[in-house]
């Protein structure tokens, strides 16, 4: 007998509360168990609790740069490079290789 595939839990109440942001706990909970997916109320309020600080954090953050004048879209685009090159230490080089190639240019 074949085994079924596993659900991320977490992912289907993120996917859930994406749909239907003023869901409770219990609603996420019926509406999954309804799909076949059972987690418990506790699980809902951790990932709902993460997601709010991800949400503040992400806030606080774009705050912090926005009177140097850098806003979301130089934010995105440092996250993309980060994600191309890999790690901090890489994209440090980089910049200071595009640094010194700008003097010369």
């Amino acid at each position: 007998m074949a085994k079924k595939p596993e659900v991320n839990k977490s992912q289907a109440i993120r996917n859930f509360l994406k749909k239907n942001k003023k869901s409770k706990a219990q609603e996420v909970v019926a509406a999954l168990a309804k799909e076949g997916i059972t987690v418990s109320i506790g699980l809902v309020h951790t990932v709902k609790a993460k997601s709010k600080r991800r949400k503040k954090a992400v806030k606080q953050v774009v705050a912090a740069v926005a009177p140097t004048g850098i806003g979301v879209p130089e934010i995105k685009a440092a996250m993309s490079f980060l994600k191309t090159v890999g790690s901090d230490a890489a994209a440090k080089q980089a910049l200071a290789a595009a640094v010194e190639i700008k003097k010369i240019v």
